[in-house]
């Protein structure tokens, strides 16, 4: 085998195809977070809860927000209402830290009623207060490692911490959303979250919980 000419062979296939080998890998990560939003409504859904889509005026399809860019007031959402409480579900959600006046982006964000405007406001918007979010939810279309956890962990803690010690909460707990399975001992630390009392979810195999909903379950999240 002539290695030289092989991967002189790859570098032209790559360079001729780049723009394609972007596109898949973008729309593979954008399709995961759509699974994601939609498979946190069919989990509220599941308990009880009513969920409407809402669309921007005008706009008669649901407006899919893929990235950081635009203004949310401009994109479809999620509105639901569980035992009188009214929230929405939203993607690409910029959001205020815990700790300090850092913003975040988290993928799925369950926040309260009206906390994200819905029409340009008179002054400059730039992201919800971390009292209007609720709980959130991260995609990433990778394998569940342990430093994968270990940034998660952190996530948590830099955005929603008292998700991090006991109590009780009929919403989503913080979710990581992975197509990918739990590798190495990573499902030993994941076991271990409940005694040290942090209410996080692990949603490794995500493609296949989501298949479970078709075929009835109640939600991918279970």
């Amino acid at each position: 085998m002539n290695l030289a000419d092989v991967r002189n062979a790859v570098k032209r296939v790559i360079s001729k195809h780049s723009d394609g080998f972007r596109l898949i890998a973008a729309s593979q990560t954008q399709l995961l977070e759509l699974a994601s939003v939609t498979g946190v409504a069919e989990h509220y859904r599941s308990l009880g809860a009513s969920v409407t889509a809402i669309n921007p005026k005008g706009k008669r399809g649901f407006v899919v927000k893929t990235s950081t860019r635009g203004h949310h007031w401009n994109f479809s959402y999620f509105a639901c209402e569980l035992a009188q409480e009214k929230f929405e579900i939203r993607m690409n959600l910029t959001v205020n830290g815990a700790h300090d006046e850092g913003i975040y982006c988290v993928d799925v964000g369950i926040v309260k009623e009206r906390a994200v405007p819905y029409s340009k406001p008179a002054t400059d918007w730039f992201r919800v207060e971390n009292s209007e979010l609720i709980t959130f939810a991260e995609t990433k279309k990778l394998v569940v490692y342990p430093m994968l956890l270990a940034q998660f962990v952190g996530i948590v803690h830099e955005i929603k911490p008292d998700f991090l010690k006991p109590g009780f909460t009929v919403h989503l707990s913080p979710a990581l959303i992975t197509i990918g399975h739990l590798t190495g001992n990573s499902q030993r630390i994941v076991d271990a979250y409940p005694a040290r009392g942090f209410r996080i979810l692990i949603a490794h195999n995500y493609d296949i919980r989501l298949a479970r909903v078709r075929g009835g379950a109640m939600s991918p999240f279970t």
